[in-house]
């Protein structure tokens, strides 16, 4: 059962989840953020026979999350592929959009 209403409530609940290790690499102004944005009222149930990228959450949810694997979970190898992902995909966009641009261009001549 999913009851979302924010990303940020969602990434609390999912915080909870993490070991205290890795709970410890991000820093406290970061979890405190996450707090303070979160509505209180929100309810998460995770469904425990999936994994978490089967999850069906909010696009903010998960880009919060990668951010958070990325800038603090992540090894220094983990990090540099990441950031290279972020890289491609961004290319990708880009060149997408470029694409719409030509054809909605060519619609109107």
């Amino acid at each position: 059962m999913y009851n979302f209403k924010d990303a940020y409530s969602e990434v609390y609940e999912i915080l909870k989840y993490l070991d205290e290790n890795d709970k410890a690499k991000i820093p406290n102004e970061v979890i405190e953020a996450i707090c303070e944005n979160r509505n209180k009222d929100y309810t998460f149930e995770l469904d425990e026979e999936k994994t978490l990228q089967e999850q069906k959450l909010l696009p903010e949810t998960r880009a919060i999350l990668f951010n958070l694997f990325r800038d603090y979970l992540a090894s220094p190898r983990q990090k540099e592929i990441v950031i290279k992902m972020q890289r491609d995909e961004k290319i990708r966009t880009e060149i997408n959009k470029k694409e719409n641009y030509k054809n909605a261009y060519k619609k109107c001549q």
